[in-house]
């Protein structure tokens, strides 16, 4: 099942450049993945107080332009149906008014123990319910992401309340926004990716101090996430 909506761009998601904020543009993904849910009749917000709810375990995010500040745009979502035991991929195109593709993206879905923090395996209803289709948007699988060893800047942050989601862990769109903390800021401003690419790998929480490290690659840049100085949480590549 494929399900599209419409986008106006409010002020917020603008940034200095003009144009949509990246951050922006996958809080707008995630936000048509959870329109989609209820359209199905799978309620989030009930899975999350029983405390086993679909995650997101990567993003493989390809950018071909960034929407101006008054542009509307339309996002279009699936399931993909190459469905594995424990995981599958999420499928999003966003598209112009004239229908041209602008971003596309990949996400991996899985659905956690939030209390035992372990995969677990789909129901035959957990899927069935979104009518995967066979349609993909990057053909190669999400990348695996090298944890640097040497850095070049760092900055210590403390995850707020408005970081944290309703599975009371950081929101998985936040990480991108705390990755761009350390970028070059003319990179951070003109935002002039070719490509971005998140690997997640443990869960920041509430007062948790974040150490944000950045690291340059032949390509741009990496940033790994750490909390208590040793814990990857998360690594972000920004292709240039």
């Amino acid at each position: 099942m494929f399900f599209e909506h419409e986008v106006q761009p409010l002020s917020d998601t603008w940034g200095v450049n003009g144009k949509i904020t990246i951050n922006a543009i996958l809080n707008h993904f995630d936000n048509v993945a959870m329109q989609h849910a209820a359209l199905t009749g799978d309620d989030v917000l009930e899975r999350s107080r029983n405390a086993v709810n679909w995650v997101m375990t990567g993003w493989d995010i390809r950018l071909l332009k960034l929407p101006a500040n008054n542009e509307k745009f339309c996002i279009k979502t699936w399931v993909n149906s190459n469905i594995g035991t424990l995981s599958s991929t999420r499928e999003f195109l966003l598209m112009d008014t004239d229908g041209n593709p602008c971003v596309k993206a990949q996400t991996y879905i899985s659905i956690l123990d939030l209390v035992r923090n372990r995969p677990v395996r789909f129901s035959d209803t957990d899927l069935a319910r979104y009518k995967p289709e066979p349609d993909t948007v990057i053909e190669a699988p999400i990348k695996k992401i090298a944890a640097p060893k040497e850095f070049i800047a760092e900055k210590t942050l403390i995850i707020r309340r408005n970081d944290i989601d309703f599975n009371e862990h950081v929101h998985n769109t936040t990480y991108l926004a705390l990755a761009m903390e350390v970028l070059p800021e003319d990179l951070y401003a003109e935002q002039n990716f070719q490509a971005i690419r998140i690997n997640f790998k443990k869960a920041l929480l509430l007062d948790d101090a974040a150490t944000i490290k950045l690291a340059s690659t032949e390509n741009g840049y990496v940033v790994a996430i750490y909390k208590e100085a040793d814990q990857l949480c998360c690594l972000v590549e920004f292709v240039l």
